[in-house]
This record gives structure tokens, C-alpha cells and sequence, in this order.
């Protein structure tokens, strides 16, 4: 078989299955972050990142650009990641075949494009598919270099190798614990005595380069740490976290089934290939290296440690089971039948995913935003309630995500925007201040939080809890000073989390 066909249609394939249906789930805060942020002008996005999400700025920049082609949807918004990560399941094929051959690399691909952390990753208009590809790619590239036998080949795939690290960097900080475990490759790696000097210099140089084009922008980024001050301290949940919800969210079974997959692998006699060794010695560290780290830093110092901020070690971790898989099913047959439980096992989480409500905390931006555009009318006056119990910001963060269905309307309780304040969030007016500017709207729309006559609690990995309060728009200071100035309700409708409520003057209503 030619070297490319398996790794190009995996490519394919992961693109394809990561894609489908990513347009379904509501648009959530975290994406509505993305949106706020790219759909400036660049002199203020260069603002804001200065004052406070430099973090992410290399894909707001991307994603602005892209924006402009393409206008804001949850289809534009999340299709340049479910297509990158079409680019690190290639990679991943890539690796597996080079080291350790066909099966392998059909086996390591289809996990990857699988796994409910890849497909999770397709439906999030944030940074994360990127860096997953960054890093597939970077693993390859690490291969290639090892690999190489001259002198102008060394050269050019240490100067890529440097370049890819450090795109990586700036895309997600995080990411620089790779080069930490791949420095572990490189040393434990099997190599020739006279190849093994060349791949560790070379490396050390790449490292050094890497680090040194990011390293200005991760001073920003840590200056601005308190971004994750957050995140709350590790508990015991950790576990749960690091052996399924890291790599497997919603999908426990699958979890289990791959560790059971990788112990076969393990304990298979069968003695090892050189080009298998690298790849254990590749993949291991690549997923376990990172999480020590950062897991290490977050229990002396503070927690900076989230499931979903390790999304780049899933391509290590289809390496393994990918490998552990080609070893155990030594028939064509057999891999095919093992991949096929494999995505089985995964369905109900990427099933789950792409459900309406599917993102954190079942948050429905993009149906209150959908069912606005359905019931107001241009020249119509819309609202925010200032405060929400289980969002850091008012419901105004679905205007970020979703500026067409406000296009037309009057914002009457904007007081200062994003813009002005170099932040991600603009704010809302006091209760008194939307009252009189209310006067002369002849439909009010309101959006807030959904009615709720108990306080519950919804407990995410990682210890993360969210906090749903009782809620009554009736008892708000909103409606009081909106009652006071002659408005009353005229209709609601409850969207999920939320409601859209109208209110009209009493003497327009009788």
C-alpha cells in the first residue's frame, strides 16, 4: 500500500464525522467569548487582548479574518475546527504507520476521529481543535526529524518542528508541556549511537527556538493568569476526571473499554519493533507528561488544571490505543470488529454533543437568539437582566454570539460596550436608568434567567459547580422599575435555561 491513502482518508473521515450535525448545539459563553472578541476591528482587538485574553488571541485573529468571509453562524463559527482537526487525525495515521505500520495507523485514526474529546473539540468555536491538530502535527514532525538521515533534511524539519511548537505555544499556552515530553522521547527513544547525538541536538536547538519566538507572548499570558483564578482547587472528583472525563467525557464505557485494550496490548509477548518502542515512547509521555505537570503545579500552587484545557493529549492517546489494537487483532477482520464496538461505545457521547442543549449547563444562547428573531420586529426595544446566577455575565452574551437576531432592535439597557471597557463584555444599566429610557418603546422584549422556584446545582468535572438560584422576573428590580413606568406583561415563553419576556405600555394593552 502506498504511504498516504491511510492517513489522507483519515483526514477525511475524522473532518467528516467531526462537522456533522456541530451546527445543532446552542452557541454557549464560552463560544459567545470567541465571537465578542474576533468581531472587532483588529486595532481593538488588539485592546483587549493587551488588557486581558492574550491567551487566545492567535485564534481570535484567525477567527476574525475568518469571520469576515463568512459572516457568524454556529456553522461558521465551528467548521474551521472540525476541518483542522481533519489535519491531526492525518497526522496521527501518519506517526502510526511510520512506526508501526498499516493497522496501526487505520486503528489509531479511527480512534482519534472517535473519541469524544476530538468530537467534543468539533463543536467548539474555541482554540481547542487547533491546538489538537498543532500537536498531532508537532508529533509527527518529531518522527520525520528523528528519522532523518542528512544533514539539509535535519535542517529542515528541526527549523518546521521549532516553527509548529511555537504556533502551538501562542494558540494554547499550555501546550509548551509537550516539549517536556518530548524531550523524554528523544532521550528514551531507541535510535543509533550516531543518530542519537544528532536527534538530541537537534531537538535541544528546536526546543530553544520554539521557546524563544513564544516567549514574549507567554509573558503576556501569564501576567493575565487570573483569567483561570476560578478554577476551583483539586478534590478527589481528579480522578474521575483524569481516567475518564479527560479524554472520554459522557462516554465512561469506552473508557473502560480502551484501558482494557491498552493492557491487552501490553500484555502481548510478542516482542516490540524499534519503531513500536518509539511509538509508546511518544505516546505515553505525550498524554502523561503534561497532566503530571500541570497536576503537580495546581496541587503546591494553584489549580490552573481543567479536562478540557488538556485536550491536546488526545492524539497521544489514540496513539496508544491505536497501537494497543493493531497488536491484539492480528486480522484485518479483527480490527474491524474491534474499531466497530470501539465506535459504538462512543455514539451516545457524540449523540449527546450534537443534541440542542448539549454545551455546558444545557446554555441556549442560539434558541433565545432564533426565537427572538421569530417573534420581534424592527424598531422593537430589547433588554437584558443584569444578573444571572449561573453565568459570570448578564444574558447579554447572547448578543456577542448571535448579532443578527438583534440587528434592528433597540438596545435600550446597554451602558458601556466591550469596546469601551478593552474587555470581552459589555454591561447593562441599572433598573432605573432602562425605565426611563423604555419610555416611547412601544414593545419591550427582556431577556433573563428561566423561572425557577428551587435552587439546584449542576456539577461539572473538575469540581466545577454551578449555582442555579431561584429566580421570578416578577420579584426583579427590572420589573418593578419597568412596572413603575407603566409597562406590563404581555407575554413570556421559556426557551430552556432562559426566557423571553414582553412587556407593552398598560395603556397600549386596554
Amino acid at each position: 500500500m502506498r504511504a498516504w491513502p491511510v492517513p489522507v482518508v483519515v483526514g477525511i473521515g475524522t473532518a467528516l464525522i467531526g462537522t456533522a450535525f456541530s451546527w445543532v448545539p446552542s452557541l454557549w459563553w464560552d463560544e459567545a467569548a470567541t465571537i465578542s472578541a474576533a468581531n472587532r476591528p483588529l486595532g481593538e482587538l488588539a485592546d483587549v487582548l493587551a488588557e486581558w485574553d492574550a491567551v487566545h488571541g492567535l485564534y481570535y485573529l484567525v477567527m476574525h479574518g475568518w469571520f469576515q468571509l463568512v459572516g457568524i453562524s454556529e456553522f461558521t463559527a465551528r467548521l474551521p475546527g472540525a476541518l483542522i482537526l481533519g489535519v491531526g487525525g492525518a497526522a496521527v495515521a501518519a506517526v502510526a504507520q511510520t512506526l508501526a505500520g498499516t493497522r496501526a495507523a487505520v486503528a489509531a485514526g479511527v480512534v482519534f476521529a472517535v473519541l469524544p474529546r476530538v468530537t467534543w473539540a468539533a463543536t467548539e468555536a474555541r482554540s481547542y481543535p487547533f491546538v489538537i491538530a498543532g500537536v498531532a502535527v508537532l508529533s509527527w514532525l518529531l518522527v520525520v526529524a528523528l528519522r532523518a538521515r542528512t544533514t539539509p533534511k535535519l535542517i529542515l524539519w528541526w527549523t518546521l518542528y521549532a516553527l509548529v511548537a511555537a504556533l502551538a505555544t501562542v494558540m494554547f499556552l499550555y501546550s509548551v508541556t509537550v516539549l517536556a515530553a518530548h524531550a523524554v522521547t528523544v532521550w528514551a527513544a531507541p535510535a543509533r549511537d550516531g543518530r542519537r547525538w544528532r536527534a538530541r541536538s537537534g531537538f535541544v536547538l528546536a526546543a530553544a527556538v520554539a521557546s524563544v519566538i513564544s516567549a514574549s507572548f507567554a509573558a503576556l499570558a501569564i501576567a493575565q493568569s487570573k483569567q483561570v483564578s476560578w478554577i476551583p482547587p483539586i478534590d478527589r472528583t481528579v480522578v474521575n476526571v483524569v481516567l475518564v472525563e479527560q479524554w472520554f467525557p459522557q462516554a465512561p464505557w469506552l473508557a473502560a473499554m480502551c484501558g482494557v485494550l491498552v493492557a491487552a496490548g501490553v500484555a502481548t509477548r510478542r516482542a516490540l519493533s524499534p519503531g513500536e518502542r518509539t511509538l509508546l515512547w511518544l505516546a505515553v509521555p505525550g498524554f502523561a507528561v503534561p497532566m503530571i505537570l500541570l497536576l503537580a503545579y495546581s496541587l503546591f500552587f494553584r489549580n490552573v488544571y481543567l479536562d478540557r484545557y488538556l485536550s491536546f493529549t488526545a492524539p497521544a492517546a489514540a496513539l496508544l490505543v491505536g497501537w494497543a489494537v493493531a497488536r491484539i487483532a492480528r486480522r484485518w477482520w479483527a480490527v474491524v470488529a474491534v474499531l466497530t464496538a470501539t465506535a459504538v461505545a462512543a455514539a451516545p457521547a457524540y449523540a449527546q454533543q450534537r443534541q440542542p442543549f448539549g454545551k455546558a449547563g444545557g446554555m441556549d444562547h442560539s434558541a433565545v437568539a432564533d426565537r427572538l428573531i421569530e417573534v420581534s420586529q424592527p424598531g422593537d426595544c430589547v433588554a437584558f437582566e443584569p444578573t444571572i446566577s449561573w453565568q459570570p455575565t448578564s444574558p447579554r452574551s447572547i448578543a456577542d454570539a448571535r448579532p443578527d437576531a438583534f440587528a434592528g432592535l433597540v438596545d435600550i439597557g446597554l451602558d458601556r460596550t466591550a469596546v469601551e471597557r478593552d474587555l470581552l463584555w459589555s454591561t447593562d444599566v441599572p433598573p432605573d436608568v432602562l425605565a426611563r429610557r423604555a419610555a416611547g418603546c412601544t414593545r419591550l422584549w427582556v431577556i433573563a434567567d428561566g423561572e425557577r422556584d428551587h435552587e439546584w446545582s449542576l456539577l461539572h468535572p473538575n469540581n466545577v459547580s454551578w449555582r442555579f438560584a431561584p429566580y421570578r422576573f416578577t420579584d426583579t428590580e427590572t420589573f418593578r422599575a419597568l412596572a413603575a413606568a407603566g409597562f406590563e406583561i404581555t407575554g413570556r415563553e421559556r426557551t430552556h435555561r432562559m426566557q423571553i419576556v414582553r412587556l407593552e405600555p398598560a395603556d397600549q394593552t386596554q
